[in-house]
């Protein structure tokens, strides 16, 4: 017997962690990478662009520059575009920073993901653009090499290194009058083949101006053309006025935005403005905020900055708050970005109440583009639901209204989805009676909520079935004979088809019927209908479900008493006829309501469309 020990697990054959006597001990292996994988990995998974490659160069050369300090304060970043008639475009980014040693240049250069090292190197307190040690490797989407010769600020000889995207480097130490004779760092970069245009001047100069061009570090483009100083100054949207504002969106951004507020969050080192769109995005749709980090772009289509409700504006920003992923072209989600999100969303409501107090015109233009929006933040907000409810917009059967308009006509009545609207709708227009749609987005929930912020307010959800309820009945003591009469006819003849028939009054007078059926009549039809084309294995369960659910209110057609086709049926007329008749009227109040016709209505269909056609042949024999 074994007490389970690893002497135990030995003797028995089992795995062990202690080595067996007679073999040789383990040999320590490294993983081998293949760069080139590595950077094609990068190239289809992490940086959504080649382009990003200026970027990292820029960020590593001003890290430089801020870790050296005075030294290399207000000294500009050197981008120069060599130009070699016949030969790939060469480029160089020169900075006057911090320089690495030899033993930085093998930690720093050749050990993929090394960022321990670097923050020993950077001076503590100190802003900085980059946190990950995989910004170099961006530059292999471009170029099959790289050649860094660089300088100590704390002394030491100059270094050349040169990496290939094989996975090689070479590195060598300098002698004195050989390569840099100040401290700080060059990079080198030949254009891969296919790759061209990205190393030349055109290109070059649209990328620092995309990604550094609200840098405060002073950055020089030397081209054949002569020297350009492409960065430096304030951030564009600090004291502009709205209209400056949004003169300037509309230059960055190509779009002619209905407002612009101003953003300033103290406490996360972030300022902005958010833009408010001028068509109405979806709700669905994802965010496309631009978010600067420390003045360097991170991205122009950043999203979770802004509460979800806020998809109506697009912001632009920047800070020193929030942390980038290691593409650098997102946010990492963490309790910072939530406070910032947080803030931004009690920015814009900010924004938002003083607007209706002061400048309600606007917050009505808002409101007649954005009104989806602006539903989706009332439904969740009393205060704004106070406030943005004497504009926000319905449709109702008399029109397109606001909420403020409803409320004034009375207890607010509404169908709760669009194809109950459109059974009722004709009737509910003529008989003056505002019905609203509430069948979009938020409607419904918004309506539910007005009594709790507007306590006079009735809300009323309105079926099918109950319009029956409110049109007036058969008024004349005759005709109210005759009426009774004419439903006890008419019953039978759908009666297989579960539905009922009253007779009403009600405008217009040109519509003979209406057919009401609200959710569980319609359901139980169609389960009806199923049920009759299903196999032998589903029938039976169909059956049961039948069974189980409650039974449910029938459908009913609604003749109309004003019609003259109507008053006719309730004459003289032969049996035959008025089956007809009626299963014409079903027919005819079911395309109108717009529902679809099952295989029992098709049927009838054609039986009631020969049976005309058979009569109107008779009566011109």
């Amino acid at each position: 017997m074994t007490d389970g020990s690893p002497r135990d697990r030995v003797r028995s054959g089992g795995a062990s962690e202690q080595p067996h006597a007679s073999y040789p001990a383990p040999v320590r292996h490294s993983f081998q990478v293949d760069l080139r994988g590595v950077v094609d990995l990068l190239s289809a998974h992490l940086y959504s662009s080649p382009d990003v490659y200026v970027r990292e160069l820029l960020q590593n050369a001003v890290d430089a520059s801020t870790a050296r300090g005075a030294a290399a304060a207000g000294v500009p970043v050197l981008v120069e575009c060599h130009d070699r008639p016949g030969s790939a475009p060469v480029l160089s980014v020169e900075d006057e920073g911090v320089g690495l040693t030899v033993a930085e240049v093998h930690e720093l250069l050749a050990t993929i993901g090394s960022s321990s090292k670097r923050d020993t190197l950077l001076r503590p307190g100190q802003d900085y653009l980059g946190r990950f040690g995989i910004g170099l490797l961006s530059c292999f989407l471009v170029s099959d090499e790289i050649r860094v010769v660089t300088r100590s600020a704390r002394g030491g000889p100059g270094v050349s290194w040169r990496g290939r995207s094989d996975g090689t480097y070479e590195l060598r130490e300098l002698p004195d009058g050989e390569g840099r004779a100040r401290p700080g760092t060059t990079v080198w970069l030949t254009a891969r083949p296919g790759l061209e245009d990205r190393l030349r001047p055109a290109t070059v100069r649209a990328l620092i101006l995309r990604y550094a061009g609200l840098l405060e570090q002073p950055i020089v483009l030397r081209t054949a053309t002569g020297d350009e100083r492409l960065t430096g100054g304030p951030l564009p949207w600090v004291g502009r006025d709205t209209e400056q504002l949004l003169a300037w969106g509309e230059r960055e951004l190509g779009e002619r935005f209905l407002d612009a507020v101003p953003l300033d969050l103290p406490a996360a080192g972030l300022t902005g403005v958010a833009f408010v769109l001028p068509q109405s995005p979806s709700p669905s749709s994802r965010q496309r905020n631009r978010v600067h980090l420390k003045r360097m772009l991170l991205s122009d289509a950043v999203d979770g900055l802004l509460p979800d409700w806020a998809f109506f504006v697009r912001a632009v920003v920047d800070t020193s708050a929030l942390q980038p992923l290691a593409s650098r072209e997102g946010l990492y989600e963490d309790a910072t970005l939530a406070a910032v999100r947080d803030g931004l969303g009690a920015a814009l409501r900010s924004w938002l109440t003083d607007l209706a107090q002061r400048e309600p015109e606007r917050l009505q233009a808002l409101v007649r583009v954005h009104a989806l929006a602006l539903k989706a933040l009332a439904v969740h907000d009393d205060e704004l639901l106070k406030l943005f409810a004497p504009w926000l917009p319905v449709d109702t059967s008399l029109g397109r209204m606001t909420l403020t308009e409803v409320t004034r006509r009375g207890p607010v009545r509404y169908a709760a989805t669009t194809e109950d609207f459109g059974q009722m709708v004709q009737v509910a227009t003529a008989e003056s009676i505002c019905l609203v749609n509430a069948g979009f987005t938020y409607d419904e929930e918004l309506l539910q909520r007005l009594p709790e912020v507007l306590p006079a307010v009735d809300v009323e959800r309105v079926e099918p079935e109950d319009l029956a309820a409110v049109l007036r009945p058969v008024e004349d003591t005759a005709g109210l004979a005759a009426a009774a009469a004419l439903v006890g006819r008419c019953r039978p003849v759908l009666a297989p088809f579960s539905c009922d028939v009253e007779v009403r009054e009600f405008s217009p007078a040109s519509l003979p019927c209406l057919y009401t059926a609200g959710d569980g009549a319609r359901f139980a039809r169609e389960l009806d209908e199923t049920a009759q084309v299903a196999d032998s294995f589903w029938a039976p369960m169909l059956g049961r479900i039948q069974a189980a659910t409650e039974a449910p209110r029938e459908a009913t057609l609604v003749l109309n008493w004003r019609h003259p086709v109507v008053r006719q049926l309730a004459g003289p007329v032969g049996e035959h006829a008025l089956r007809t008749a009626v299963e014409v009227l079903y027919l005819q109040a079911l395309l109108l309501g717009r529902h679809p016709l099952r295989g029992r209505e098709t049927t009838l269909l054609s039986g009631a469309l020969g049976r005309l056609i058979e009569g109107s042949l008779d009566g011109t024999r």
